[in-house]
């Protein structure tokens, strides 16, 4: 199924896949894209879009999880 990725959110998937599938946030620079608005954006419509999914980390420690499913793959042309 074809998808109609942004740029951005095509290279925060690309990233996503850099990192084995599994990318765990706050990533990137302090400050810097870590906390980016439309990086928040992003990832909540690429999780709607069912391209990944987002698991918050507990206790004290901010941030989440963000794992390629398989159409997130697909997405990426890795059938």
């Amino acid at each position: 199924m074809p998808h109609n990725l942004t740029d951005h959110q095509l290279e925060l998937l690309t990233r996503v896949l850099q990192h084995g599938g599994v990318l765990s946030s706050p990533f990137g620079h302090s400050d810097e894209d870590a906390l980016l608005p439309a990086l928040r954006e992003d990832i909540a419509v690429l999780e709607k879009m069912g391209l990944i999914t987002v698991v918050p980390h507990t206790g004290s420690r901010l941030g989440e999880t963000l794992t390629l499913t398989e159409e997130g793959y697909a997405a990426l042309g890795m059938t």
